[in-house]
């Protein structure tokens, strides 16, 4: 079983309306049905897609646009599929202006009407990689460009891209293969001449520093995919605050099992002031909240301008039995946070007013044992949307939640 999108790539060492009054009698509304929680609403596959292109590696959502990338290593693709009255349907198929057999679509990202999509390897196999920034216009999406670190190497596998963030006017791209796989994360805002760098974040005790990022609003994480400086495998996520002076660290997220090797910062989401860090555990055979029981998903919320940790997140029932995997992709939106589980699923859980509550197990509805096809692989939500990849079927699912 493929572990990730990334781990076949390297080793490394996220108005008011005016008030109408009317006269009129009033009439009583009936209630607007909605399906429930965990029914699926629809099954994509991209247009020209075969098997072997992994499509559904990684997925994005903003309101009614989601994005599909695929994880093969060439001739990588982005598929960006809109919500009409008659369900969902492809609008457009995103490739890099010049990007050749290097991972376009490992990663993916998108706010509105702006996508990123993450390129690792561009411009060609062996290159440093590259995040390109495609707009919706009246004609349909285009690229506008092709982001690069300010300082990035042009011989070294830096890996810029493997991990991209978007939020309004704000991308974050990691490259956790900078420095010799020290790792660097490069934050970029929207101006008027296009899309310019404004800040580069690191760390040095960590390895792999921007396996997977995350924002919303003036909040970004970063973790790390390698070891300490100790060469400890203890996972780690940093929590960054825009401040008048430019982008400081606020906050470092720890691993609540100190010394655990279940790959903590695996993944990562964030929603306000709602942080989820999921971990990766290949080597178990069965799930649980701890990693020595196959891994889990953790949450984190600022009260009082301090980061916390809140009860983790515990396995439904038939959403992980044998495996691992729990926490391998995970998303947030608002009081909902869905977890994935590589081919065994995913969970959706709900805040309610006596704390986090699993509410459904999802499943494709032709997805089968043993391993669903990698089902849960790759997770988004957006409001009550969720999309589900799996790449093995080559198929991503949408659901209710």
């Amino acid at each position: 079983m493929r572990t990730s999108r990334l781990a076949s790539l390297v080793a490394v060492g996220a108005i008011a309306l005016p008030l109408l009054v009317s006269t009129a009698p009033a009439i009583a509304a009936s209630p607007r049905t909605v399906p429930r929680i965990g029914t699926q609403l629809a099954e994509l596959k991209g247009s020209d897609t075969v098997g072997g292109d992994e499509f559904g590696d990684s997925v994005a959502i903003s309101g009614t646009t989601i994005v599909v990338g695929t994880g093969k290593l060439s001739n990588g693709r982005a598929y960006v599929f809109a919500k009409t009255g008659t369900g969902w349907t492809q609008a457009a198929e995103l490739k890099g202006s010049d990007t050749l057999d290097d991972d376009f679509g490992t990663s993916l990202a998108i706010s509105g009407t702006t996508i990123v999509v993450g390129s690792p390897f561009a411009p060609h196999v062996g290159g440093t990689g590259r995040a390109y920034v495609f707009t919706k216009t009246a004609t349909g999406w285009k690229q506008v460009d092709a982001l690069k670190g300010s300082d990035q190497s042009t011989v070294n596998a830096d890996m810029f891209g493997a991990s991209v963030a978007i939020s309004g006017k704000t991308i974050v791209v990691g490259a956790p293969g900078a420095y010799e796989d020290v790792g660097q994360v490069y934050v970029f805002t929207k101006a008027a001449t296009g899309w310019k760098q404004v800040a580069r974040l690191n760390h040095s005790d960590f390895s792999g520093f921007g396996y997977a990022v995350a924002i919303s609003g003036t909040t970004i994480v970063v973790s790390g995919a390698g070891k300490n400086n100790l060469g400890q495998a203890v996972g780690l996520a940093y929590v960054f605050a825009k401040k008048a002076t430019g982008w400081k660290q606020v906050a470092e997220l720890k691993d609540p099992y100190t010394g655990a090797d279940d790959g903590f910062g695996w993944s990562l989401a964030i929603s306000g002031t709602t942080i989820v860090v999921g971990t990766q555990n290949t080597a178990q055979t069965d799930c649980g909240p701890h990693p020595l029981v196959g891994g889990g998903a953790y949450m984190f919320t600022k009260t009082a301008g301090v980061w916390k940790q809140v009860p983790h997140f515990n396995p439904l029932s038939g959403v992980c039995n044998l495996g691992g995997y729990f926490g391998i992709a995970v998303a947030v939106s608002g009081t909902t946070v869905v977890v994935g589980t590589q081919g065994l699923g995913a969970g959706v859980y709900i805040k309610k007013a006596t704390g986090w509550k699993g509410v459904a197990s999802l499943m494709g509805s032709d997805e089968s044992p043993p391993n669903f096809f990698e089902f849960g692989a790759s997770v988004a939500i957006s409001g009550t949307t969720v999309v589900v990849g799996a790449p093995e079927a080559g198929k991503a699912y949408v659901f209710e939640a």
